[in-house]
């Protein structure tokens, strides 16, 4: 026993040396250009109501395919069922190419992008098993509290009929009304998926999803019900702040920092010196406000996403240790120890949150900036 509690304890150590002196060769906020990589589906509105159109749109990057078309497969369901804990599982899907129109889009020259535009169906929430037809039996106590009276022996047929009466006479919901309505157009949100086939010649099919929230907030904007609207990028920013450890800069007050603004031209440049830590953040606005199942107003927060792609003529031959790299949860930069890499791609993702608001829409938009890195 005690010999195989011996040899266990040497490959584990090995085990530890090995991972814990190497690096992976394979990042994912890098995106390499042999990989065929999904950057983002950005959803347009983000807050649709039964009967819109959406327009999503997929960017992709890395590997170049010629024919776009036959190494993707889409599919789409309308009918998807979330529990109140957010698991989701479909009932059913469909091909999405005979049901939506697609449209020719660029998002940028170092990017491929596929574009369509999505009929929701009108009866979306009625036929969706998202929402049973005892609907309120399956509240919680707590919001079950807070519907107006006599609501919970409609069904949920009137429940969707009297959402649809209201919002073609939204002039007469009262602000108090309005507040009542707010935990049911909650419960009444549905959700939708959108699955990508990505069929790669030698490889097993893999497959990326995208879900969305549809729901009746948008018609009663006027009523002061909220609506979430997609962030809108102002700027992307690198921060150089004093010094070879600071682990964030979420409170710049007492930080010494420099800002450099980047654009997608090229001709941003980035200067590179020892002594200081490097951030990469995007400024968006409109920080939209919610209500919360539990009937608080709130704001949104943004946060970012970021992703990078380098020149590979500037790093062949070189160990991928010693690459840039990019945390996430702080939007740290790692720059590369080699300064023959000099050319930085980065993409961000800007989306928004707001924590206890039922199937909340997602919010998301994407930007691309470039330039060179100029060592000091």
């Amino acid at each position: 026993m005690n010999g195989f509690l011996s040899i266990i304890a040497t490959i584990t150590v090995a085990a530890f040396a090995f991972f814990g002196c190497e690096q992976f060769s394979t990042s994912y906020q890098r995106v390499d250009e042999n990989e065929f990589r999904m950057l983002k589906y950005v959803w347009d509105p983000a807050d649709a109501a039964p009967g819109d159109t959406i327009i999503l749109t997929a960017v992709f990057a890395g590997k170049r395919v010629e024919d776009l078309d036959g190494y993707l497969q889409w599919w789409v369901s309308f009918n998807v069922i979330s529990d109140l804990l957010g698991n989701t599982t479909v009932v059913d899907s469909m091909r999405l190419e005979p049901i939506a129109e697609s449209e020719p889009y660029v998002f940028s020259p170092n990017t491929q992008a596929v574009r369509f535009k999505i009929p929701i169906p009108p009866d979306i929430v009625k036929t969706s098993k998202s929402i049973p037809q005892d609907w309120a039996d399956a509240l919680p106590a707590s919001l079950r509290e807070r519907l107006p009276p006599g609501f919970d022996t409609l069904t949920k047929m009137d429940i969707v009929d009297m959402i649809e009466q209201y919002a073609d006479h939204v002039d007469a919901v009262n602000p108090s009304f309005a507040g009542m309505l707010i935990p049911i157009l909650q419960y009444f949100t549905v959700p939708m998926r959108v699955f990508t086939k990505m069929q790669e010649p030698g490889r097993l099919p893999h497959t990326i999803t995208s879900t969305q929230y549809i729901r009746y907030n948008k018609h009663f904007e006027s009523a002061g019900i909220p609506v979430n609207n997609r962030p809108i990028v102002d700027r992307v920013v690198v921060y150089k702040a004093r010094g070879n450890d600071v682990g964030n800069i979420d409170n710049k007050s007492g930080i010494r920092l420099d800002s450099t603004v980047l654009d997608n031209s090229g001709n941003s440049v980035i200067d590179v010196e020892d002594g200081y830590t490097y951030f990469l953040d995007a400024i968006a606005h409109p920080i939209d406000t919610t209500v919360t199942m539990d009937g608080n107003r709130i704001p949104e927060k943004h946060r970012v996403y970021r992703q990078f792609q380098l020149d590979r003529n500037e790093t062949a031959g070189i160990h991928h240790s010693q690459f840039m790299d990019i945390n996430n949860f702080n939007g740290k930069i790692t720059m590369p120890t080699d300064k023959r890499i000099k050319t930085f791609r980065f993409w961000l993702t800007v989306y928004d949150e707001a924590r206890n608001e039922r199937l909340r829409p997602n919010g998301e938009t994407l930007v691309e900036v470039s330039g060179q890195l100029n060592y000091k």
